[in-house]
């Protein structure tokens, strides 16, 4: 222990390279999962055209921002509870769940009464017109009207990660996965599903004309992801309840001093999503769109495709090494942090190094399968293969700034990034035009700002400062000690192995 740390309340997680793996693996590819759905809709929404494929791209920056708002909560959820978690406190853990869902839901009404009206306002914004601009208010004009029932489930998530499992939110993702592509061509196209000629399109197609369902177009594949949110929040509730013991019904009503601790660890972290969202406004807006709607489209399935596979790797990695290192630190046990951030790098450049092989091996046979524009295609290929030299980068960045998390302290995170991303707007200006680039200019760009913000964040993160913080953490929200006798173990500490019939032996520490 390093010197002059308090002795721990009890015994910190392990945090060798194995044991991160094992917490890792199902983050992993409970993430993956989740990007699925924007990869999912990519393929499905293909026979509404290339302007719908384009307003999907597009859009998935918009609700980046609006995630933002919704990780205020998500941050404050992981960091707080595995504090708790490993100093035992289960009021705080009961409490802070409990007031982040209080946030999402009052997030989801605020956004249902507000933002389907300006989402053509929004696509202006972007630059999108006419059957582009379209699509992109019938798809998140629907979405945002469900927003409380696609974004419970991230807190749900958050909380069983910071107590140390998981498997179950692989698993509750799965299933909103699973019933997201049912639902996707019954909704998307109606009884017309059977005409695309796309696997299991036909029964689809079948299922809707049997119930008298009428495809909805965009609206349909926003319909298809909020039903099955809204099936993954319910189920989680019950196994926060059940499995994990989370009374957190008692804590709906909101508490000032409980926000504000949660939002103090959100802050900076939202603030940091919003400000990377809005880069990508501008760079739309004043750099990609006027290359024209295949760079837009390149983008989006880039984005989407590719980096959806790849980072919610990094993040599932990361965010493991955010529930130890906060699970560590709420033990008192700085030695066992540092063991987990070392040993998080280590996975995160071996994925790293592998992500790049696979989008330089993966990009030529992947890409015709989610559009059959030649242009389209080319500008795919040329950001997947631009993108993979920033993967190790993008692998490090998430690691220390996710560390940052779990220690709650997240400012320095806040001004590495907005620097950095800030910087993508005028470098892509000058690489794409007057360095005569064009589209490959926008991606060199995002890669040389992706390795400055990592090499920052692995500095910061090294000077060790973070540590001395969250252990002389004050009272706005840091675990109390528990008594002497107490087990953090017992009902209440909590990793799901422990509380109910070992669904994720293994996994929990």
């Amino acid at each position: 222990m390093s010197p002059g740390a308090a002795r721990p309340p009890g015994p910190a997680p392990r945090t060798d390279v194995r044991d991160v793996a094992r917490l890792a693996l199902p983050a992993v590819l409970s993430y993956v999962l989740n990007n699925a759905y924007r990869i999912n809709d990519q393929y499905w929404v293909q026979g509404l055209g290339g302007a719908a494929q384009a307003a999907l791209g597009a859009s998935a920056f918009v609700l980046i921002l609006h995630f933002s708002v919704v990780f205020l909560a998500v941050a404050g959820t992981l960091s707080l509870v595995a504090r708790a978690t490993g100093a035992a406190d289960r009021e705080l853990r009961d409490a802070t769940v409990g007031q982040a869902l209080s946030i999402v839901l009052a997030i989801g009404a605020v956004s249902a009464l507000v933002l389907p009206a300006r989402i053509p306002d929004v696509a202006a914004l972007l630059g999108l017109e006419g059957a582009a601009a379209g699509a992109m208010t019938e798809y998140l004009g629907t979405l945002f009207l469900l927003t409380a029932l696609v974004v419970a489930p991230t807190v749900v998530d958050a909380a069983m990660v910071g107590m140390g499992n998981t498997l179950l939110p692989m698993l509750l993702m799965l299933l909103a996965l699973l019933v997201n592509f049912v639902l996707n061509p019954v909704l998307i196209y109606g009884p017309e599903a059977a005409e695309l000629g796309m696997p299991l399109a036909g029964p689809a197609g079948a299922v809707a004309e049997r119930l008298g369902i009428e495809g909805r177009g965009m609206a349909g594949a926003a319909l298809a992801t909020g039903i099955a949110r809204a099936v993954s929040s319910a189920v989680g509730l019950v196994l926060l309840r059940t499995v994990f013991g989370v009374h957190f019904a008692r804590h709906l009503v909101p508490d000032l001093r409980r926000v504000a601790s949660i939002a103090r660890v959100g802050a900076p972290m939202a603030a940091s999503i919003a400000f990377f969202a809005l880069v990508y406004f501008a760079l739309l807006r004043l750099v990609v769109t006027p290359l024209g709607d295949p760079v837009v489209a390149g983008l989006g399935l880039g984005f989407q495709v590719f980096e959806g596979v790849s980072f919610p790797c990094f993040l599932g990695i990361s965010i493991a090494c955010a529930s130890l290192v906060g699970r560590s630190l709420g033990a008192r046990d700085p030695d066992a942090a540092w063991r987990a951030v070392r040993s998080a790098r280590r996975i995160g450049l071996g994925t790293g190094l592998a992500m790049t092989a696979l989008f330089w091996a993966a990009a030529r046979w992947l890409v015709p399968a989610f559009t059959d524009d030649p242009a389209v295609a080319l500008e795919t290929r040329e950001y997947v293969f631009v993108l993979a030299f920033s993967q190790v980068f993008v692998a490090y960045e998430a690691v220390h700034e996710k560390t940052l998390v779990g220690a709650g302290t997240t400012r320095p995170a806040l001004w590495i990034s907005a620097t950095g991303n800030a910087l993508r707007v005028p470098l892509a200006w000058c690489l794409a035009g007057p360095a005569g680039l064009g589209s490959a200019g926008v991606w060199w760009a995002i890669t040389a700002t992706t390795a400055l913000k990592a090499t920052l964040l692995t500095a910061v993160v090294g000077r060790g400062r973070w540590i001395e913080q969250a252990l002389a953490d004050p009272d706005t929200g840091a675990p109390r000690a528990p008594a002497a006798d107490a087990d953090p173990r017992a009902d209440g500490g909590v990793p799901v192995d422990e509380a109910g019939a070992g669904a994720s032996r293994g996994l929990a520490e």
